[in-house]
């Protein structure tokens, strides 16, 4: 029979493999905000290039996105930019960025896009605004194991350079991939199960063993 000592380090270990447990089923990322654009723009950033008729501004900042819906969209997981009119306006260059912290057990970041422009560009940047990996010319997927622990920023653009708007550029499947091994789910959920029913019961005896008493 346990006494208290016993019993008070076994639902501590039991803790610990529960803790386990569920830390193991987690899978580590670095921090991409909202890479899947299901929340549509939360966590970017965006810009536009804008003639006025009169005036070109260059690099204005998007404080609404509803305000240009001409030129960012989303659509099941894809990003949509677009050179286009707004008003009278002409947006003539458009940009998205998300600076972020590489994860610890980051591996690669990869993604699909098309573009049909005259200028576009798929890149990541270090936090000096150094060229890391161009998506155009380096390939799909970026390698990411040297850039652990590093702020980098992910920048779409799309421009016009001959006076006809409507160059196009479409962003999707964004995927970052790590180093880490998951527990596959099924196990994990079972554990936990077999250790919440453990300690279930192991209460429910010492209980009544002091009733007994």
């Amino acid at each position: 029979m346990l006494n208290k000592k016993q019993t008070a380090v076994m639902y501590w270990c039991c803790i610990t493999l529960l803790m386990l447990a569920l830390s193991l089923s987690s899978k580590a990322s670095a921090t991409l905000i909202n890479g899947t654009f299901d929340n549509a723009f939360e966590g970017w950033q965006g810009q536009v290039d804008i003639f006025d008729g009169t005036n070109e501004l260059f690099f204005v900042d998007v404080n609404h996105f509803y305000d240009f819906s001409n030129n960012f969209s989303t659509n099941t997981g894809a990003l949509f930019l677009s050179t286009d009119f707004r008003g009278a306006d002409e947006i003539f260059g458009v940009y998205l960025f998300q600076s972020f912290t590489v994860g610890a057990s980051a591996h690669s970041l990869s993604l699909v896009f098309n573009a049909v422009a005259d200028f576009f560009q798929v890149a990541l940047f270090d936090s000096n605004a150094n060229l890391l990996h161009d998506f155009v010319t380096d390939g799909a997927t970026a390698d990411l194991s040297a850039l652990r622990g590093q702020m980098v920023s992910l920048e779409f653009a799309v421009g016009d350079t001959n006076f006809s708007l409507g160059d196009t550029l479409t962003v999707s499947n964004i995927q970052l991939v790590d180093t880490s091994v998951a527990v596959p789910e099924p196990f994990s959920l079972s554990l936990l199960l077999m250790v919440l029913a453990w300690l279930w019961v192991r209460r429910n005896s010492v209980a009544s063993t002091h009733t007994l008493r």
